[in-house]
């Protein structure tokens, strides 16, 4: 491992890590998301992990970025916000959607838990540099709230909005409704291949059918999810 770190010495990155503790903390942090099952009450095939799931969403909203000629901040930002959406639950672990849905308020209250434990662990100690700490709270708080820069103020829009007006490098644009999208397709997908490979399950099929359902007829900055869905059979 030291000998392959040595051969990529001139990468900036890597110098970064050898030179300061905190950033190898965050990034051994971020690295524990390997250990985390997506669907863990499930048995699936292929498993997913966490840290997998994450750049799934983040190939995918670049992908969706370029499709709709986004500008190069508005492409990055969703790629960031896709690879760094579930970063806080290696802090508080996962806690499945229909369970979200199901208690009132409690989606609300992890959302709170997690910026706490944010502040508590990663910001407060610094494992990032205060001044990344803005970005990265762009890309893990209302992540899938569209949003623009004006005036050094966030302000939430739609990603049509973006598209139409502020697409450009200067409003700073997020896609969070198109991450969105890129998070439910790959946990769509998820579930459509275990079910492909052959594991019978209620709620595997459940949440395909949900998915198709929701997206049907859905257009979200002129990409129509229901054309993507139809390519599944």
């Amino acid at each position: 491992m030291q000998r392959r770190q040595e051969a990529l010495a001139d990468v900036e990155g890597l110098r970064y890590l050898a030179l300061f503790p905190t950033y190898r903390s965050f990034v051994d942090l971020c690295g524990r998301l390997r250990f985390q099952v997506r669907w863990g009450q499930l048995y699936r095939v292929p498993r997913t992990s966490v840290l997998g799931h994450m750049l799934i969403v983040a190939i995918l909203s670049y992908l969706f970025s370029l499709e709709i000629d986004a500008c190069p901040k508005r492409c990055a930002n969703n790629y960031f916000t896709g690879l760094f959406h579930d970063l806080p639950e290696v802090l508080t672990k996962d806690i499945i959607s229909p369970v979200k849905r199901a208690a009132t308020g409690l989606d609300r209250f992890v959302k709170d838990f997690e910026r706490e434990e944010m502040e508590r662990r990663i910001y407060g100690p610094e494992l990032i540099p205060k001044a990344w700490q803005p970005e990265m709270r762009m890309f893990t708080e209302d992540e899938f709230v569209s949003k623009v820069t004006i005036d050094a103020q966030v302000r939430h829009t739609t990603s049509d909005e973006i598209s139409a007006s502020y697409n450009g490098d200067r409003y700073n644009p997020v896609d969070g409704e198109l991450v969105k999208a890129a998070d439910d397709l790959a946990a769509f997908m998820e579930a459509y291949l275990a079910l492909q490979n052959g594991i019978s399950n209620a709620q595997l099929q459940t949440a395909v059918q949900e998915k198709k359902l929701f997206y049907r007829k859905k257009t979200i900055a002129g990409i129509s999810f229901d054309k993507v869905y139809q390519e599944f059979h």
